[in-house]
Parts: C-alpha cells; sequence; structure tokens
C-alpha cells in the first residue's frame, strides 16, 4: 500500500536546513539522507508528510479515523481505436491532455485520433466538435494540453501545427494564438500575432491563456482579449539546463538574461491565484511560478535525473508531464503523473515527494499501492479530489478514487 502521509517536519537529516517554502538547501548527499540529492542547490525529501487531523490523505495502513483507501479503476477506453461507447466499450488513441468544463464533463485530447473526446458523469465517450475537427482531419495535430475558461470555450494546444484553437460551447472553431501551420513558428521576436513552437500544457487565469514550450523551454502568455503575448518565463532554445530566478510579461521572445530556466516544461496548472504549478520534464523537476507580486521561479522538489533505464528512480519525479492543484482530500499538494515511473505522485510545497498509485509499468486495476499504468500522460481532479488520468500507452482513461476506511 502506499505509505500515509504524515503532517510535520520533513524527514531529513538535521543538516539539511530549510532555506524556504519550496525546498531545502543541500549540505552533501548524505546530509540530505539520500543517493544523489544535490544537484544544483536542492534536494527532495522522499517518503512521508504527516497528516493533520482530518486532512484524510493517507494510502493504507493507518487506523485513524478519517483515515482514507484509495483505489485505481478504468474509467474509459478499452482497446485501441476510435469507437464512442460507454465505459470500456469505448476505444481511444493514446489519450493525453484532460480538463474539466463547468457541468463535469470531462474532455480528452485524444492525440493519436486527432479528435476532443467528451466523457460524461457514467462514462460515456462522445467526440466533440467532429463537424468543425473531424477525427483524423487536419485541423488538429496532436493536440495536448487543454484549458477551459469561465464561458466555457475550450482551448486546445495543436500541438502539431504550432497553435492554440478555441472551440466554444455550440462547437464553433477559431485560432486563439499561432497560425496553425505544419512548420515551427518559434517566436522570432514577433509575438503580435503571437507565433508559438510547439505548445504542449495550457492553464488558463482571466485574462491570459499560459501555454508551455517544451521544445523551446518557454512558458508563454496569451492574453485572449487583447491579442497579445510573450514570453512569462524561460530564456528559449540553448538556454541552461536549471535555474531559478525572474520572469515577467516580456513581449519578447527570449526573457530576462538573468531570469528562471527549464528544460522541457509540459504540464502546467494553476496552484492558487497568481501561482502556477510546471513540470520541468528533463529536470525531473517540479517549479513554482509566483506570478504575483512580482515574477519568480523556485524549484520545489528535484533530487537529480536519471542517465540509464535501469536507475532507480523512486525518489525522484521522472520525466512527469501533467500536473493539476490538488482538491478534495489532496489540497495543499500538487498531483502530477509520474509518467517516467508510470505512477500518480504527490509533491508538497516544501518538496516532499509521496506517491500516490501506481507501482510498475503495466495494466491492472485495484488497490492504489498495487495497481500499474503505462505512461501516463494527462491529469485532472474533480471537486471531491477523485484523480482522473490519461493512461496513454494504455488507451484508457483511469480514475483514482477514495473512500473512507
Amino acid at each position: 500500500m502506499v505509505r500515509p502521509l504524515v503532517s510535520a517536519a520533513l524527514l531529513l537529516a538535521s543538516a539539511c536546513t530549510i532555506s524556504s517554502p519550496f525546498g531545502v538547501e543541500c549540505v552533501s548527499d548524505q546530509n540530505c539522507g539520500c543517493a544523489s540529492c544535490c544537484i544544483a542547490y536542492r534536494c527532495t525529501a522522499y517518503g512521508s508528510l504527516a497528516l493533520d487531523a482530518g486532512s484524510g490523505v493517507d494510502g493504507g495502513g493507518s487506523s485513524d479515523a478519517g483515515a482514507l483507501t484509495w483505489t485505481v479503476s478504468t474509467f474509459a477506453g478499452g482497446q485501441r481505436g476510435a469507437l464512442d461507447g460507454q465505459g470500456v466499450n469505448a476505444q481511444l488513441n493514446s489519450p493525453s491532455g484532460l480538463a474539466f468544463d463547468s457541468t463535469g464533463a470531462l474532455f480528452v485530447a485524444d492525440s493519436a485520433n486527432n479528435c476532443i473526446r467528451r466523457i460524461d458523469a457514467d462514462g460515456n465517450v462522445s467526440t466533440f466538435a467532429a463537424a468543425a475537427i473531424p477525427c483524423g482531419g487536419t485541423a488538429l495535430d496532436d493536440p495536448n494540453g487543454l484549458a477551459f475558461d469561465e464561458a466555457d470555450n475550450l482551448y486546445v494546444a495543436n500541438t502539431g501545427r504550432n497553435c492554440i484553437m478555441r472551440v466554444t460551447p455550440a462547437g464553433q472553431v477559431s485560432v486563439a494564438a499561432g497560425q496553425c501551420s505544419q512548420q515551427s513558428n518559434e517566436c522570432l521576436n514577433s509575438p503580435n500575432p503571437v507565433r508559438l513552437s510547439r505548445p504542449l500544457g495550457l492553464a488558463w487565469a482571466d485574462p491570459f491563456l499560459y501555454a508551455t514550450e517544451t521544445s523551446a523551454n518557454h512558458v508563454r502568455w496569451v492574453n485572449v482579449r487583447g491579442g497579445t503575448g510573450g514570453v512569462l518565463a524561460g530564456q528559449g532554445f540553448g538556454s541552461a539546463v536549471l535555474a531559478d530566478g525572474t520572469c515577467g510579461y516580456d513581449s519578447g521572445c527570449t526573457g530576462s538574461p538573468s531570469g528562471a530556466t527549464f528544460s522541457g516544461p509540459a504540464g502546467l496548472a494553476v496552484a492558487s491565484p497568481g501561482v502556477l504549478w510546471v513540470t520541468d520534464v528533463y529536470n525531473c523537476a517540479l517549479r513554482r511560478v509566483s506570478v504575483t507580486p512580482g515574477c519568480a521561479v523556485a524549484t520545489v522538489g528535484r533530487s537529480g535525473c536519471p542517465m540509464f533505464v535501469s536507475e532507480n528512480t523512486q525518489g525522484i519525479l521522472r520525466n512527469a508531464f501533467g500536473v493539476v492543484a490538488g482538491r478534495g482530500p489532496l489540497a495543499g499538494f500538487a498531483v502530477a503523473a509520474d509518467t517516467g515511473n508510470h505512477r500518480i505522485a504527490l509533491m508538497s510545497e516544501t518538496g516532499v515527494l509521496t506517491p500516490l498509485a501506481g507501482t510498475t509499468k503495466g495494466f491492472l486495476d485495484g488497490a492504489a499501492g498495487q495497481a500499474q499504468f503505462n505512461t501516463p500522460y494527462g491529469i485532472a481532479i474533480d471537486s471531491r479530489g477523485r484523480v482522473f488520468v490519461a493512461d496513454t500507452l494504455n488507451h484508457r482513461i483511469r480514475l483514482v478514487s477514495w473512500e473512507v476506511r
């Protein structure tokens, strides 16, 4: 079973002193309590957080009255394909981005089908806006990140065409940013109209739509009301691998030369007003972007990055893609699709990493500490704190749900 979360101090040797809310300073690998922890200037604690009474996050093994049991099940999708239907009778092909609309319907970027699918609360899968953006047509090419605004307009990271599409609830489609060409449109000092290079993750915070560009090492902003855009953080191609620092609403393309750097930013989520979570894939890190007041990027958790597949990576986020801000019993945590470890993991703002569900690569429903995923990618969470996962290479949407024991 997944070990219970506890809420007290980090389980670190005393030489690792707390330096900020976002990490601990490394003295040496031994003093940080794990091997290969001292990368750059932060290390990540791994294992347990304690739980404040009543917070309810528990993977089993505790007799507390408020303890929870977490279970993984298949919400939708069975065989690989492109078939509408109910639950496991439906077919998906490499699903990626996930997002809920205001009614509680789950939308899926069905990437290899070049489609957007809609799943209702009963698991009925249908194809959204099929007439305007037909499956297998030319309008969408490898769609990934999804985000809704307050009016239920859906924004789609049209990754293969270097643009972001907007789809209204009535199914009307327009271009929100980028030029929708097959050619990469890396900024080229021409943010108006906004040019994008393989946008991937999306997040909405009125009036801004934020997007990650994994290949360009940028977090971008687009003012969808004014049609302007630029770089929020990152310095583009060839930037340093990992550095915390400043950011801002730069209307240029390279960001501040003294600002933060990324290596493969991917997942993006609004953690709280003025704060974003970003998964930094090739740095095996979770980054926190404090947009207001000021703008700064901090590394929340990182304890090295593997060079070889055979390395033990249980103590790190290994090439994590999707991320959401926790809700319900997971409030206060970043919930990440820990893609390279084939699991779902929690990260606290103090950098403590705790597995929530998943063990090894495969497919298995059941208890969270025994279940298996195959390359989990997108992630979404409902108001009850249930976690929905795009289990990409199993071609399914999985549900990580809880109940009081």
